[in-house]
């Protein structure tokens, strides 16, 4: 008798924040829940997590942590990230800039994990692979807070103190299928090449031609599915209405995505809402191919 594969699931939690799962199995992904407001972002005042919104979603999540993982070093990805490491015991993953905001609010050493590019990492159900980057130019044709993190970032600090560090974007591999969350909307040329995931998680905020993008991303991808993120103002709590970030234009994003109909499936999630992506890859495919591993090539 088989063994009953787990269900794969995924939560949204806003801006590019992601827990996946697998049974009681989880990993979170750019996790950023305290919303500073705009007003105190371009002030440049001390941004500080909300530890109430923290315990609240942990609570609400209902799942063992096993990683928290950081595409890039800005406050919207990586303020709230050590804070949720902290209260669960997981590793923080990320680049140098990401591991010096968790030496900030006194992670331990060993739960700090670099991110190596290129290497399988295996964490429970997962396979990880972190995948070099980059990040969109997603204020005044800018990428905001350029630089690295060099010495632990401890106490509150202004939004440019968070500076952006090495930008990924992150392969999750599972029996069920493979996720590729892709939280900034820029892109490498080529750097997809040999790689394919059955869904992709696509951060549309600053996005430049939104074709080209999706030539460069979804498309190289082979992607099934296209889960677009990264558009709810994150100036805005969570618990208000939603609203959309300022010129993200995700009208025009749906419309162009639109013509991909055939190719690959729009699903447009809302915060909070948990949503069963189990089979991923298809009956047929896995009998054609039963060696196939996830998010590995399928070949032309």
């Amino acid at each position: 008798m088989t063994q009953k594969k787990k269900a794969l699931c995924i939560t949204w939690l806003g801006t590019a924040g992601f827990l996946i799962e697998s049974g009681h199995d989880g990993i979170l992904i750019d996790p950023y829940v305290s919303r500073a407001g705009m007003l105190r972002v371009f002030l440049g005042l001390p941004l500080r997590p909300d530890q109430p919104a923290i315990d609240k979603w942990l609570v609400r999540l209902e799942t063992k942590i096993h990683a928290v993982i950081v595409s890039h070093s800005h406050f919207d990805h990586c303020l709230d990230a050590p804070y949720f490491a902290l209260k669960t015991n997981a590793l923080l993953m990320g680049s140098k800039s990401t591991l010096n905001v968790g030496r900030g609010v006194g992670l331990d050493e060993k739960y700090l994990k670099e991110a190596e590019i290129g290497r399988d990492i295996h964490i429970g159900p997962f396979t990880l692979k972190f995948i070099e980057s980059a990040h969109g130019p997603a204020f005044l044709g800018k990428v905001p807070y350029p630089g690295k993190i060099d010495q632990p970032l401890t106490g509150p600090h202004p939004a440019r103190d968070h500076k952006l560090g090495e930008t990924y974007s992150i392969l999750i591999r599972h029996p069920s299928g493979a996720i590729l969350h892709h939280g900034s909307a820029g892109f490498i040329n080529g750097m997809y090449e040999g790689i394919t995931s059955d869904m992709a998680l696509l951060g549309i905020g600053g996005r430049e031609n939104t074709q080209t993008y999706l030539e460069n991303v979804a498309l190289k991808l082979n992607a099934k599915i296209v889960v677009p993120i990264h558009y709810d103002n994150f100036f805005v709590s969570l618990d208000k209405k939603m609203k959309y970030l300022p010129g993200v234009n995700f009208r025009e994003f749906l419309a162009t995505a639109g013509k991909y109909r055939n190719v690959f499936e729009l699903k447009v999630l809302s915060i909070g809402e948990k949503w069963s992506c189990n089979s991923l890859i298809s009956d047929e495919l896995v009998k054609s191919n039963p060696n196939r591993h996830p998010g590995e090539s399928r070949g032309p």
